[in-house]
């Protein structure tokens, strides 16, 4: 007996631990239940380097998150980050996030300062001027700005709200934020100040945003009992928002609330005024939805007629285009009837017009808004609004709109080209769902999208796709292409053929360029299978270049500049040997590669990490990872079947994928993980340090989003990072369609475009734009510029 209750009080302690671990494992348990405002971060690259570019969200968030950038750029993980600030004056933060072993690295920050504060167990480091302290607790990397947090930071055992919400952000977005409605400046998205002020719970927006435009999501929660603006639609239905079909273009600000039942409604908002509900029937009875403009009250109906006739202090005043406008013997009906939602004043005057009744001071007002109803000069009708429109949901209870000055007085900021903003919210079960759109929106003509810019025919068909080299001379780049004559031409960035140089052979892999002589003049340089060239900017041999090899060159010239000091190191391979040159063609006999016997089966890279350079290949299921002098820096004992793809740096590590289509990574100690993508044996990936794309059939993913394309032959992705944006391409070579995506995996806009092979996105001239060089034909290079 004393047996087995040894081991109940045993079983219950497992599961005690296992229940304290679970919580101590997630990073956002250790949020205090207090804080204001937390952002989950999920693409933490994109949301850092955007946000202080973006027109409006840097004007809402940047301010603190700005005491945040220095530690958060030198935070290297894909899992979610949480930030958050923990009081009211958002002075004090906090940042977690799952630990690995290359989550924050400081030996390779450069300007680091970093001590250990062994009474605490926490570390102290400033980078520049910034000052945090980090620890890792349990499996989390925590950071805070102040002392005090990190020394007092514990799991929260209970659920609360806070976390309930965190919980329910979404995982696809770059980013989300869970904030208290009454937290200053993070409310602003709301479009609401009377929400914000009558609110006291929280808000969560799932956030997508790409160049100046910014889509929303999420909720704002209520309570169980009648005590917050949005209560007022409790037991009502949201309807379709018809006043932008009468509201004039020129409306600065709309609000509009709908509901099925006015009665349900109206009783709802006696309670939140603390009157008593009554069951007195008025002309609203007969409404569905009321909109506030800027100087008129709109009522819609299924049948504006009864609206009219129930009202009774009417007369007739004039009729203007044979239209009837009425003056309404009772002007203050509205100023309360709506509080503490809308109110409006002296509704002297009023017009029905197909299925609404319009209220409003003036009837110089009342004219110009009938005018602009029957030339169908409405928001509904007008360009901008078209535009974001099929981002709406079909119905809502709360209807905000603003046009750029209505937006540009909401956030005190300039909004120029946002001629349509709308935020929706739709009750359901003590909270309601918001969908907000601020979008930029430029009317351009057809020149100022994608435009073919030049094309180019050679004398025989193009070998391998086309792809650009750094001109020197001012700064652009022109375009290098081999034909199957083994003809290598260089063509200006205007298409003009500037030389033809006859090569010994096919060339390996991309052309690299190196400043052999430290003068800022830059030379080509690449293999072919038996020769080592290095060309001059008109196309000439530099000597001693080109090297002469008796055995085969099996991969792409790998050019190495360790220190950044252009003191390069051309590296050729030979099956299964290494040769590695200096920039004047000498032997560089301090590396000796001992090979494994074993075929190389990619093209030997270059990284540093931290303060250790590290040249990594594969030799058909081995890893090898050398150091400078060739000899093994780290030794990955486990076997590899490599699929034929490259070997990247992705996440501070050395990444490929293996036959099975699992993303491979191996750590600088040599530890190997493997991570299911669910791809066929046959499979492309790309990646930079921080972002993913791969693809199989004619699927492809971008980070964590995938994008159907039409079934056809597609070549491997391929990824360019340009003007602060990370572009995507890949070419269907059945349909010759060439598509280009944004970091999103949305599509560019008037992609794709017609071409025959992979193609290269790259900045060819000074003039703003970027350029896509792909192919037209078999023999014919084409240029297309991105306006």
């Amino acid at each position: 007996m004393k047996q087995f209750g040894f081991l109940l009080i045993l079983l219950s302690l497992l599961v005690s631990c296992q229940k304290d671990y679970n919580i101590s494992n997630s990073p956002y348990k250790f949020i205090p239940s207090d804080t204001e405002v937390v952002f989950a971060i999920n693409e933490l690259n994109d949301f850092t380097q955007s946000i202080e570019k973006h027109n409006i969200l840097s004007d809402i968030y940047n301010k603190e998150l700005n005491e945040t950038s220095a530690l958060l750029k030198n935070i290297n993980t894909t899992d979610k980050v949480y930030v958050a600030f923990l009081n009211p004056q958002h002075t004090d933060y906090l940042i977690l996030t799952k630990n690995n072993s290359t989550v924050f690295t400081v030996d390779s920050i450069p300007n680091h300062i970093s001590e250990n504060l062994p009474e605490f167990d926490i570390y102290k480091t400033q980078i520049d001027s910034t000052v945090f302290y980090h620890k890792v607790l349990n499996t989390i990397f925590v950071a805070s700005n102040s002392l005090d947090v990190i020394k007092n930071l514990k799991p929260n055992e209970e659920k609360h709200k806070l976390t309930d919400l965190i919980e329910t952000t979404e995982n696809k977005t770059i980013a989300s934020v869970v904030f208290k409605t009454k937290a200053s400046n993070y409310s602003d998205l709301l479009f609401s100040q009377k929400i914000k002020e009558l609110s006291n719970d929280y808000a969560l927006l799932d956030l997508n945003f790409s160049d100046e435009n910014l889509h929303y999501n999420g909720i704002v929660t209520s309570t169980d009992s009648i005590t917050q603006i949005l209560d007022g639609f409790k037991n009502t239905i949201p309807q379709k928002t018809n006043s932008l079909s009468i509201a004039p273009i020129s409306t600065k600000s709309l609000l509009s609330i709908s509901f099925d039942d006015y009665s349900i409604f109206s009783n709802n908002l006696k309670k939140l005024n603390s009157k008593t509900p009554d069951s007195t029937k008025t002309f609203l009875n007969f409404t569905n939805e009321i909109a506030l403009t800027d100087n008129t009250l709109i009522l819609h109906s299924l049948d504006a007629n009864l609206i009219v006739e129930t009202i009774e202090e009417k007369s007739i005043t004039e009729t203007y285009r044979e239209i009837d406008i009425y003056e309404f013997g009772n002007p203050d009906f509205f100023k309360s009837r709506f509080e503490p939602i809308m109110s409006y004043e002296t509704a002297n005057y009023f017009f029905k017009y197909e299925d609404f009744v319009v209220f409003s001071d003036s009837i110089e007002t009342l004219k110009s808004t009938l005018s602009d109803a029957l030339n169908n000069n409405t928001i509904a009708n007008s360009d901008a609004f078209k535009n974001i429109s099929p981002n709406l949901s079909d119905d809502a209870s709360i209807f905000i709109y603003k046009n750029n000055d209505g937006l540009a007085e909401h956030l005190d900021i300039n909004t120029k080209n946002y001629h349509a903003n709308v935020v929706q919210y739709t009750y359901e079960d003590n909270y309601a769902h918001v969908n907000g759109i601020i979008e930029e929106f430029k009317k351009r003509a057809a020149s100022n999208s994608v435009t073919e810019t030049f094309s180019t025919s050679l004398e025989a068909q193009i070998v391998s796709p086309p792809q650009t080299v750094e001109n020197h001379i001012n700064n652009t780049h022109d375009i290098a292409v081999q034909d199957t004559n083994n003809v290598l031409y260089l063509i200006s960035n205007s298409g003009n053929i500037l030389w033809k140089k006859q090569l010994q052979g096919k060339i390996l892999g991309k052309i690299e360029q190196i400043d052999m002589y430290k003068n800022g003049r830059l030379q080509l340089a690449f293999t072919t299978p038996n020769r080592l060239y290095v060309l001059d900017r008109n196309g000439n041999d530099v000597s001693p270049f080109p090297r002469k090899f008796n055995d085969e060159i099996t991969q792409p010239l790998s050019v190495f500049d360790y220190d950044k000091r252009k003191n390069y190191r051309l590296l050729v391979t030979q099956g299964k040997k290494l040769i590695m040159y200096d920039a004047k063609g000498k032997t560089v006999n301090g590396f000796v590669y001992k090979s494994n016997n074993k075929n190389i089966t990619s093209q030997p890279k270059h990284f540093r990490i931290g303060s250790k350079d590290y040249i990594v290949f594969s030799t058909e299921d081995n890893l090898e990872i050398l150091n400078r002098q060739g000899k093994v820096r780290v030794d990955v004992k486990d076997k590899i079947r490599f699929s034929d793809n490259e070997i990247y740096l992705y996440q501070n590590k050395f990444t490929s994928t293996n036959t099975l289509g699992q993303l491979v990574q191996v750590d600088t100690r040599g530890k190997i993980s493997r991570k299911d993508l669910n791809l066929t044996d046959k499979h492309n990936i790309a990646t930079t340090s921080k972002t993913l794309v791969s693809m199989y059939e004619n699927k492809l993913f971008i980070k964590t989003r995938r994008v159907d394309l039409d079934y056809g032959v597609y070549t491997a992705p391929r990824i360019y990072y340009l003007n602060d944006k990370i572009y995507v391409t890949t070419t269907d070579l059945q349909s010759k369609k060439v598509y280009l995506f944004d970091s999103q995996a949305k599509t560019i806009p008037n992609f794709p475009v017609f071409g025959t092979s992979a193609a290269e996105l790259q900045k060819l001239d000074k003039s703003k734009g970027l350029e896509l060089i792909t192919q037209a034909d078999d023999k014919t290079i084409v240029v297309y510029k991105l306006h």
